[in-house]
């Protein structure tokens, strides 16, 4: 893994330059963040149906439990996080068909019960598990077990609850072998539906953000070479903008089709996380990749006085999708603009942001590591500074 690099004087002097009509408000973002983990381990029952839908609230709440810990060296959250994987893993389609019967858990697409979470939304009542819910839900519990082994004595409790973990994130994220193509160009690889379209952007780099922890964990190198070929087929998808120098994307594209721009920043962010990883890692993505990625938030997004645009490339304020952008707040740890204009936006719309739930949790809990890296002296590999 990428080890940030000595910063803070060089975040200080990007600190130094930015100005502002009236400084943004403080917030007590460990507070917010907590509020909205309180209930996490308590699972509603959609037995049912099945808890594919947890990919989109559950997931943001565990990533946020993992960053929190970073952010604070508190076990307890990794004690909640425990719980939560343990009551996930027990919920998978298999489990479920093996005490409730098969009838309502055999995947309609590919005629078999899955070692995932399935569903019928978005599949007008059919069962099916989504290649992207299960990456949503595997990311944060191989980043658990990421954790786990880096804390040495003081997780040391957890080590064999994570490591039994470890092949069930790999059977999960396996039942999607099937679904992928190398290409289109050498190096290149990405995931298809069953019936052999191309899945939208985030919806293969959910996976990818699973993949490239389950290299580190198991040393795997199919792993790693399917996290490699992601991030290159990515790459490709990338509209760099000269003027201003950042990226814009778009929600999906076929395999030969060219970058475009347009995606809107809840999807977006989590395209913008796979790169991250991806760059921690070393698997496709450098420093100038991070810098540029920052100023899609800060120019390619920010419109000023608190206000950002809800896609890429556009230059209209809303907030239909603008209280997720506390998910890109990873960036926060290489350029103070990230959460400056956060903090001016939570200023600008009172309550919105703090609104989201877990997804809010997880960017609140972002700027606080970023805090903690910063003080640490342990910022990004070079904070971005200037325009």
């Amino acid at each position: 893994m990428k080890l940030y690099g000595a910063a803070i004087a060089l975040v200080s002097a990007a600190m130094a330059c930015v100005t502002y009509a009236q400084a943004p408000p403080e917030f007590d973002f460990l507070k917010l963040a907590d509020e909205r983990v309180a209930a996490l381990d308590q699972f509603a029952d959609r037995d049912k149906d099945g808890y594919g839908e947890l990919a989109w609230s559950l997931s943001y709440g565990m990533m946020a439990l993992n960053v929190l810990y970073e952010a604070t060296g508190d076990t307890a959250y990794l004690d909640r996080q425990l719980r939560v994987i343990e009551g996930l893993m027990a919920r998978r389609d298999t489990e479920l068909a093996a005490r409730l019967g098969e009838a309502g858990y055999v995947d309609y697409q590919r005629g078999r019960v899955l070692a995932a979470w399935g569903t019928g939304n978005y599949s007008g009542g059919k069962h099916t598990c989504w290649a992207v819910h299960t990456g949503m839900l595997m990311y944060p519990a191989a980043d658990f077990v990421r954790l786990v082994r880096a804390g040495g004595e003081a997780t040391a409790r957890y080590s064999d609850s994570a490591e039994g973990f470890v092949p069930l994130i790999e059977q999960a994220i396996g039942e999607y072998d099937a679904e992928w193509r190398d290409g289109p160009q050498e190096g290149m690889g990405y995931y298809v539906f069953p019936g052999g379209s191309i899945l939208p952007n985030n919806q293969m780099n959910g996976p990818g953000r699973a993949l490239v922890l389950l290299h580190e964990l198991t040393g795997k190198p199919e792993y790693g070479d399917r996290a490699r070929k992601l991030a290159a087929f990515f790459r490709s998808k990338l509209t760099h903008v000269a003027e201003g120098d950042y990226y814009l994307w778009a929600y999906s594209q076929g395999a030969d089709a060219p970058a475009g721009r347009g995606e809107d920043v809840s999807h977006a962010a989590i395209n913008a996380s796979f790169m991250h990883l991806a760059w921690q890692y070393g698997v496709g993505f450098d420093d100038t990749d991070m810098a540029r990625l920052c100023r899609t938030l800060t120019q390619g997004l920010y419109l000023g006085n608190g206000q950002f645009a809800e896609t890429l490339g556009g230059r209209t304020a809303g907030t239909k999708y603008t209280p997720q952008l506390g998910r890109w707040a990873f960036l926060a740890v290489f350029d103070p603009r990230v959460e400056l204009h956060l903090r001016q936006f939570m200023a600008a719309h009172p309550g919105l942001m703090e609104a989201g739930g877990t997804t809010s949790a997880l960017g609140f809990a972002y700027i606080l590591r970023a805090r903690r890296q910063l003080e640490e002296g342990a910022g990004g590999a070079r904070p971005v500074v200037g325009e």
